[in-house]
């Protein structure tokens, strides 16, 4: 029965949203990181020509991603075991886990979410100290009614992620006398738990707000709260979040502001940010064992907490730090002095050619095929993540999973991707990617140094690499300062931010709005702590736009 009315629900819903479930981005996208061809971005420069005003981004109905509701379910009833990573169907990151063109439900998605509901609830009431989490009161008997409503008020605000209608409160209550035909007090609370766990406003995102007469909608405060804790922390807001809203301490810029600045400082918050650093960095995962990979991981971390809460200012320093954090066997690995006492800490980079984040071994293992690195992965790699340009895919009748053969001798990994520039439809792309993997390929997948090639010793590596219509450069310091010296690393950073808030790829039409927060990023002297708050702050935040379909 209750699988019925959570699909009946369902249908509902995405009837009424108009289809915009697949909304957030235009017919025909892919989703990855390869589409349409673009040139490296030229040096920022000031223009006097007039520009538009923002306009408001395109919304689609948003799903919770796997860890996102996890995270939610933890905060409802205490339950960690990340059941929905688990049960749910796979995720796939575009980098980011939250593409709204990849969150059409399915069948099998339906019949995860209720097991997942049953699962949950059952391990929730034979556990009396998260049974104590969900219920305020203590029952005095199969009747409290009080109690019951309590309850029902307190869990499904806290899962819906707003105050139940009068007329919600009744239909949960009338299960009360269902489950005392069957059972106790418990028997109740176990169906109205399976009920909400089961509700798409539980699941999805629903923003109905108010219409406007631009055309677009304003959020109410409890949508705005929501919008805020899932960007900022990822999760369902919490009581206090929701109190605020209630209260109406959202309406002003100023209490919007503080609230936001609040998240980020929880610790939630902190781990948002770090998450959205490993989703668009690619470290989330890594592909080398369990130790060497927490190792990596650590220290890319350390870096984005020092810059973004320890030490925030000039976000460039993500780049053009001149330490790292390691412990003693990453600093042998890398052939870094060991830091003092044993202990993890940091250390000089030195003359080892090595800058910022870019030398750490969790961006060096992307762009690898089989057990080497691929020059054209890599710099391909570094263009769509942090210049935001778009190389499109190869021709269907190119093997793009083996790099080029040898050919009569020539087996050195330099002479062999030289084949690319001799056939004009491969040059248009790879003089764009190639260069810039090469001018890396001397630190190997996991961040070792290396001056030969594994496979051929007799293959000596120079490192020299290009940034097209930019310079060379040796090694990832250089290829930092060359970035960060063109102005778009900081533009593709809003870019990416812009992508993780809204689910989808920006369009034309988000250019007004991405100039001006990176503008406002500029002025703030590049912190990135501060660039969230400012966009949250800003009014398009607070609406939503429809998807026009002819």
């Amino acid at each position: 029965m209750e699988r019925v009315r959570f699909t009946l629900l369902l249908g509902l819903l995405l009837a009424s949203c108009s289809g915009e479930i697949l909304g957030g981005v235009s017919a025909g996208a892919r989703p990855d990181d390869v589409t349409t061809p673009a040139r490296p971005p030229p040096p920022a420069q000031v223009t006097e020509e007039p520009r538009a005003p923002p306009v408001v981004p395109v919304t689609a109905l948003r799903r919770l991603s796997a860890a996102e509701l996890d995270r939610t379910l933890a905060d409802l009833t205490g339950d960690r075991s990340r059941l929905a990573v688990t049960l749910l169907p796979g995720t796939t990151f575009t980098p980011f886990d939250n593409d709204t063109a990849l969150q059409a439900p399915s069948a099998i998605w339906v019949e995860a979410v209720e097991r997942l509901a049953d699962t949950i609830t059952t391990q929730t009431l034979a556990d009396p100290a998260r049974r104590q989490r969900v219920l305020p009161c203590t029952p005095t008997g199969n009747q409290d009614l009080a109690c019951l409503d309590r309850f029902i008020e307190t869990f499904g605000r806290r899962a819906l992620r707003r105050p139940l209608t009068p007329a919600e409160k009744v239909e949960l209550k009338s299960l009360h006398a269902q489950a005392l035909e069957r059972g106790d007090f418990l028997t109740s609370v176990g169906l109205i738990m399976r009920r909400l766990l089961q509700d798409p406003e539980l699941h999805f995102r629903v923003e109905l707000g108010a219409p406007q007469a631009d055309g677009t909608t304003k959020l109410d405060a409890f949508e705005v709260a929501s919008r805020l804790s899932f960007f900022l922390q990822g999760r369902a807001p919490s009581d206090w979040l929701l109190d605020l809203a209630q209260a109406g301490a959202l309406d002003t810029t100023e209490g919007l502001r503080a609230a936001a600045t609040r998240l980020v400082s929880e610790p939630a918050g902190r781990a948002r940010i770090e998450e959205f650093h490993a989703m668009w960095l690619g470290y989330l995962t890594l592909p080398h064992d369990g130790a060497f990979n927490q190792r990596l991981v650590n220290e890319s971390t350390a870096l984005v907490r020092r810059v973004v809460f320890e030490q925030p200012g000039d976000y460039r320093r993500l780049f053009l730090s001149d330490e790292t954090y390691v412990d003693p066997t990453l600093a042998a690995h890398y052939g870094l002095p060991a830091p003092a006492g044993g202990a993890p800490g940091w250390v000089p980079y030195g003359a080892s050619g090595r800058k910022g984040i870019l030398s750490h071994g969790a961006l060096l293992s992307n762009g690898v095929k089989q057990t080497d690195t691929s020059p054209t992965l890599r710099g391909l790699w570094v263009r769509n993540r942090l210049f935001c340009s778009e190389i499109p895919a190869p021709p269907p009748n190119v093997v793009a999973d083996v790099p080029p053969p040898a050919q009569n001798g020539v087996v050195c990994k330099k002479a062999r991707y030289a084949v690319h520039d001799s056939v004009a439809s491969c040059a248009a792309c790879h003089t764009s990617m190639d260069p810039i993997g090469f001018g890396l390929e001397q630190f190997d997948r996991t961040g070792r140094f290396r001056a030969v090639e594994a496979d051929h010793p007799e293959c000596v590596i120079d490192g020299q690499g290009a940034l097209e219509g930019v310079g060379s450069f040796k090694g990832p310091a250089e290829l930092a300062e060359l970035m960060i010296g063109t102005g778009a690393v900081e533009a593709c950073t809003v870019k990416q931010l812009f992508r993780f808030v809204n689910g989808r790829r920006d369009r034309s039409e988000d250019a007004p709005l991405l100039a001006l927060l990176t503008e406002q990023f500029h002025a703030g002297g590049r912190r990135f702590d501060a660039l969230l708050v400012d966009l949250v702050s800003h009014e398009t935040f607070l609406r939503r736009r429809l998807e026009v379909t002819p």
